[in-house]
């Protein structure tokens, strides 16, 4: 029951990240909120594991795992989705990105030998199907194009190998924040390897750091680091074809703080309230 409660805190605390975000977003890109919550997240991170834990930990069997599950995420499932939103646009590629949730079981399931119930199908399919709901857009022009759609799909796929490296990993480590630190700092490397490369090849900065902008990103990354250990604890305590679909609700309580928070922007619509039910009526059967 715990490690449910943290990803359902996961969830809550990714969803109100999301309202400063878009705030710092009038002023700047998605990369650059990325590359400041991963720095923030690394930061932190080490300092608590510095401050309460002996040093002892850091060298552990197992340590590959996380290195390399922050190789694949955020790390280089961050760039793959973020050349689907530029190659295909956000219409398309988030709901697509949103299937990580079933590669994520789908891989628990064969190569961890996680047990799965009928309560843990059913609850799955309905969380994946409302989380898809909230994150398609209409579009009169919408069309599914063949030519990049492996952008987002490959998105999907290295997030869910991130995930269940780190149950592996989380399963030979005492302390979990530990792992969170370095797969952190991994992705935190990897992002900003991208973009030197892009300085290079676009001879400009694709960071856009803007002085709102960075206050409201600080703010959300703070937020985000919480969230992000809480999810490592989560997984720590339970399997991942129980804690990833319960965490990827994100949408549900973003959707949930939008309304409430920025009513000149956002409004509750149809495919709102049946994104949400299909989300709460899934997380009470991944409870049970």
């Amino acid at each position: 029951m715990y490690a449910e409660l943290y990803a359902v805190a996961t969830a809550f605390l990714r969803g109100f990240s999301a309202i400063p975000i878009k705030k710092g977003l009038k002023n700047s890109n998605p990369i650059t909120n990325v590359f400041i919550y991963l720095a923030i997240n690394t930061f932190l991170l080490w300092s608590i594991t510095f401050a309460y834990y002996p040093l002892k930990q850091l060298f552990f069997k197992g340590f590959e795992y996380f290195v390399l599950a922050g190789f694949f995420a955020p790390g280089i499932s961050q760039i793959f989705r973020d050349a689907g939103f530029k190659r295909l646009g956000v219409v398309i590629t988030y709901p697509i990105v949103s299937i990580n949730t079933l590669f994520s079981m789908i891989i628990a399931i064969i190569f961890l030998n996680e047990k799965i119930t009928i309560y843990i199908v059913l609850g799955s399919i309905l969380t994946f199907l409302g989380v898809f709901t909230l994150t398609w857009q209409r579009d009169s022009k919408f069309r599914l194009p063949k030519k990049d759609l492996y952008l987002p799909i490959l998105s999907a796929l290295f997030f869910a190998c991130s995930v269940n490296l780190r149950e592996i990993g989380l399963s030979k480590i005492k302390y979990p924040i530990i792992g969170a630190a370095i797969t952190s700092t991994v992705s935190f490397m990897i992002l900003l390897i991208h973009i030197l490369i892009m300085k290079v090849r676009k001879k400009y900065w694709i960071l856009q750091l803007h002085k709102d902008a960075v206050k409201f990103f600080i703010f959300s990354g703070i937020i985000s680091c919480i969230a992000f250990l809480l999810y490592f604890i989560a997984l720590s305590k339970s399997n991942v074809v129980v804690v990833q679909p319960i965490a990827s609700t994100r949408p549900l309580f973003a959707a949930l703080f939008s309304y409430f928070l920025l009513k000149e922007e956002e409004k509750i619509t149809r495919k709102i309230i049946l994104g949400s039910l299909l989300i709460v009526s899934g997380i009470i059967f991944l409870f049970r």
